[in-house]
């Protein structure tokens, strides 16, 4: 997929529409990440308003990288991130960890549902066997286990016939 770099404006190749910055703007600002991240490194506690006058980072930028976890605020932080779902304080992510836990419970049962959904379906096929319908015509068969289990048990009786004849 062809886009425009939300950053720069530049157009870039996404394929798998993954980003909304081109490769250049993801490489700068991975950059000042991690300049961001050593100076914290060395100077826990650090304001946001001294990270935007040392690498001119954007409340919005401080926030991005804390909903993706690729920063932590300290629990004495002026920074205040709440959860998106109930509102509760937290130190990174978007979901504090209640929230996260029953987000992740009700994705697993809707998993479980939409598979249990895919067992119920029946497959009809659609077959042509002399043996078992009158005159070779063709017929829907709801089950094809039950068409396999017929074939067998008539190659079964058809090899008893076979080798009580040559006996």
């Amino acid at each position: 997929m062809v886009k425009n770099c939300a950053t720069c404006g530049r157009i870039f190749e996404d394929y798998l529409d993954l980003y909304k910055t081109c490769p250049q703007c993801r490489d700068e600002e991975n950059a000042l990440l991690r300049q961001v991240k050593d100076y914290l490194w060395d100077y826990p506690g650090t304001t946001e308003g001294k990270l935007r006058e040392l690498f001119g980072v954007s409340h919005q930028q401080v926030t991005k990288w804390l909903r993706e976890e690729r920063l932590e605020i300290t629990p004495d932080s002026s920074i205040k991130l709440t959860c998106l779902r109930c509102g509760s304080m937290i130190l990174k992510g978007k979901y504090c960890p209640d929230c996260a836990k029953r987000i992740g419970a009700q994705l697993n049962e809707m998993k479980r549902e939409m598979s249990v959904n895919k067992r119920e379906k029946t497959i009809y096929s659609m077959v042509i066997d002399k043996e078992m319908a009158p005159g070779g015509k063709m017929h829907f068969l709801q089950n094809a286990s039950k068409y396999e289990k017929h074939r067998g048990e008539k190659k079964g009786e058809k090899e008893k016939t076979s080798s009580n004849s040559s006996s």
